[in-house]
């Protein structure tokens, strides 16, 4: 069963959260969160926080391959708990 934009923001939350307590992420979890912010902006989001949010986890995922700013994550997952999906 494919998965639905929800499943999708809830993985991609759980990844960052994960990234953020432990300051480590595999290459997996790299590739994941590729995968999650491409299918999810290819959806076209209509939401412009969460559209701005994906592009900017997704540019930093490719282009530094290191955990996250523990300030960047905390506010992609802002924005991801609070986007509502059309």
């Amino acid at each position: 069963m494919p998965m639905n934009n929800y499943d999708k923001l809830g993985l991609l939350a759980d990844i960052l959260k994960n990234q953020s307590t432990e300051q480590y992420m595999t290459k997996d979890e790299y590739e994941q969160i590729n995968r999650l912010t491409e299918s999810l902006l290819a959806e076209n989001q209509t939401d412009p926080n969460l559209l701005q949010a994906l592009q900017h986890i997704q540019q930093m995922n490719v282009n530094n391959h290191q955990p996250f700013e523990n300030q960047d994550v905390t506010q992609w997952l802002q924005v991801l708990d609070n986007t509502t999906l059309t």
